[in-house]
C-alpha cells in the first residue's frame, strides 16, 4: 500500500493555503486532492499520527481532517490502521462532473437573464485574466479566476439549492495540482469563452449546454489524469 509520506514535496498544502485555511480544511484539502488526482491510490493507509507528524499539526484536526473526508467518500476507516483511501475510479470522476455539469448548466442558464451589467463585466474581466494566465504558463492561478467566475453566475441565478450541490461536486476539482491536468487550462478557458457568449445573446439554453459540455470535458481530463497516475505508480 502506499503512504501518505510517499507524496512529493510539491503535491502538498502550499504556505499560502496554510496561512488562510483551518488546520483541517488543510489537511482534508491536500489529502482529498491527491486521492482525487490518483497520487494517493485506492487502499492507501492514512495513518493520524503520520499525518499529524507530517502537517505540524496536533492530532485532533487530523482526525477532523479524516472525517470530514469519510463523509465525502473519498476516506474509509480501515481496521488496524485506522483510515484509509476508499475504492475511486475514473467513472467515479466522470459521474461527479456529469452532476456538476447539470446543476452549473442550469444555473448558468437561469443566471443569464438577471446578471447585472457589472457582473458582466467582472465575468470579462476574469475571463481576460485568466487568458492572461494561460498566456503566461501560470495555469496555477486559473482555478481561483474560474471558481470566482462561476461564483458570479450562480449566486446571480439565485438557487441557493442548486449552488448547495455545486458544491458537494466541486470539492473533487484538485485546486493546488489544477495545472497538473492535462488539458485542463485550455478547457477552463474555452468554457469561460462560450458561456460569455451565451450570456451576451442572452441565450440561456446554449449557456446550460456549453456549461454542461465544459463541466464534461474537464471531468474527462481528470478521469484520464487520475488512471495514468495510477498506472505509472503501480509500474513503478
Amino acid at each position: 500500500m502506499e503512504r501518505i509520506s510517499d507524496i512529493s514535496e510539491n503535491d502538498r498544502a502550499t504556505e499560502q493555503d496554510r496561512r488562510y485555511g483551518t488546520s483541517a480544511s488543510i489537511v482534508a484539502s491536500d489529502v482529498g486532492e491527491n486521492i482525487i488526482s490518483g497520487h494517493l491510490p485506492p487502499g492507501s493507509s492514512l495513518r493520524v499520527h503520520q499525518l499529524a507528524s507530517q502537517y505540524e499539526m496536533s492530532l485532533t484536526p487530523v482526525r477532523e481532517a479524516m472525517q470530514r473526508l469519510v463523509t465525502e467518500g473519498l476516506v474509509a476507516r480501515s481496521p488496524g490502521v485506522g483510515f484509509a483511501v476508499a475504492p475511486l475510479t475514473a467513472d467515479d470522476i466522470r459521474d461527479v462532473f456529469l452532476t456538476l455539469g447539470f446543476v452549473s448548466g442550469e444555473l448558468a442558464a437561469r443566471a443569464v437573464g438577471v446578471l447585472t451589467d457589472a457582473q458582466r463585466a467582472e465575468l470579462r474581466a476574469l475571463h481576460h485574466e485568466s487568458i492572461a494566465m494561460l498566456h503566461r504558463d501560470a495555469a496555477h492561478g486559473l482555478d481561483a479566476r474560474n471558481r470566482e467566475f462561476y461564483s458570479i453566475i450562480n449566486h446571480a441565478s439565485e438557487s441557493p439549492k442548486l449552488r448547495w450541490t455545486a458544491g458537494l461536486c466541486i470539492r473533487y476539482v484538485p485546486r493546488s495540482l489544477y495545472s497538473d491536468v492535462p488539458g485542463w487550462p485550455d478547457i477552463t478557458v474555452g468554457g469561460q469563452r462560450d458561456v460569455l457568449e451565451a450570456i451576451d445573446t442572452q441565450d440561456a439554453e446554449a449557456a446550460r449546454a456549453v456549461t454542461r459540455d465544459f463541466h464534461q470535458r474537464a471531468g474527462d481530463a481528470l478521469a484520464e489524469s487520475f488512471s495514468e497516475n495510477l498506472r505509472a505508480r503501480s509500474a513503478s
